[in-house]
């Protein structure tokens, strides 16, 4: 039986009690199981749905990993229900995989009718280029689902689901969010040779970019990771960026190692998780505020393609035929 998708929590021990990964039905693998729909079908059906899937497809991407209720909380238009006819449609269509927490017991609960809660990523094993080209999305709808192959990347879930909660919890508050996705040294900085390496989560506000990173263990690469960060925030880029350590771990003893290495870098701090998403304090009492974010723009690939046509000696795009979907709007806004 499913609970209420909204009282879901990823730091409940109760789902991680077998390890911090799901139990993840791989959509390249194997035969559809006899609940789901006929592949022609569904894609047919997505096909109807195509402003709402696209939005789907990108919050997936950006998150790495998403329950169908933490969906529904980032966009309302997205049912909570993971057997809703939706996400069925989409795992019948291989867009997505599904995960589930193991159970200690050895029962076996694993369609969305009787799971718990149900997560979603894109597929480990594949990309889902081809397939959306198959089912007549252009290209410029294509890149808007944002940086990168349309594939999941390997990360711990709980580590992702955090993620993402920590997402909702601040775009209720006020902030603009970006994903894991988004979060590239190479974006942040400008500098392509920053790497693509990045924060777990971005916070956007009107005056203030805050970096987060979502740390359980102290292993042997952690100061490192301090001193790129050093390095990266000495760019002019990210005068107004602040990095927050977030401590994820089951016991407070990291919170101290990540406050001691904090402790002489003035814009990184340390916080704990159930404190940071309950008051966004930090350790050392900074407190960000969101203030009235600016809104991306909405015709942003008009932007890019203005600044290309300017190169060829192309004024403006006036009396270009653009195709039809061009103009995507912001995906993962």
């Amino acid at each position: 039986m499913s609970i209420d998708q909204s009282c879901f929590d990823p730091l409940d021990d109760i789902w991680w009690r077998m390890g911090a990964t799901l139990n993840w039905w791989d959509s390249t693998l194997g035969h559809p199981p006899a609940w789901m729909p006929d592949q022609t079908d569904a894609r047919r059906h997505l096909a109807r749905r195509r402003p709402l899937l696209l939005r789907a497809l990108a919050l997936i991407h950006e998150h790495r990993t998403a329950t169908t209720g933490q969906l529904h909380q980032l966009d309302p238009r997205l049912p909570a229900r993971p057997d809703s006819r939706f996400w069925l449609d989409m795992l019948a269509a291989r867009l997505i995989d599904y995960g589930y927490p193991f159970n200690p017991d050895g029962r076996t609960a694993c369609t969305p009718r009787t799971i718990p809660w149900m997560a979603v990523r894109l597929p480990a094993h594949t990309q889902i280029e081809p397939a959306l080209e198959d089912m007549g999305f252009n290209p410029v709808q294509i890149a808007a689902l944002g940086p990168g192959p349309l594939r999941g990347a390997r990360q711990y879930d709980r580590h992702n689901l955090i993620c993402t909660d920590l997402s909702i919890r601040a775009r209720q508050n006020g902030w603009h969010t970006l994903g894991e996705a988004y979060g590239r040294f190479s974006m942040l900085t400008g500098d392509p040779l920053a790497g693509n390496g990045g924060p777990d989560l971005i916070l956007q506000g009107e005056h203030a970019r805050v970096c987060v990173e979502l740390t359980a263990s102290a292993n042997m690469a952690l100061e490192s990771k301090f001193r790129r960060w050093d390095r990266i925030l000495a760019h002019d880029t990210c005068a107004a960026t602040h990095v927050v350590w977030v401590n994820a771990a089951r016991t407070g003893s990291l919170l101290t190692t990540l406050d001691a290495y904090c402790q002489s870098r003035g814009r990184q701090h340390a916080a704990d998780i159930s404190q940071w998403r309950q008051t966004w304090a930090t350790v050392d009492g900074w407190h960000p505020q969101p203030g009235n974010p600016q809104p991306a723009d909405p015709q942003w690939c008009r932007g890019t393609l203005t600044r290309m046509a300017a190169m060829f000696g192309f004024d403006s795009l006036d009396g270009w035929n653009l195709p039809a979907g061009f103009d995507t709007g912001l995906l993962y806004d």
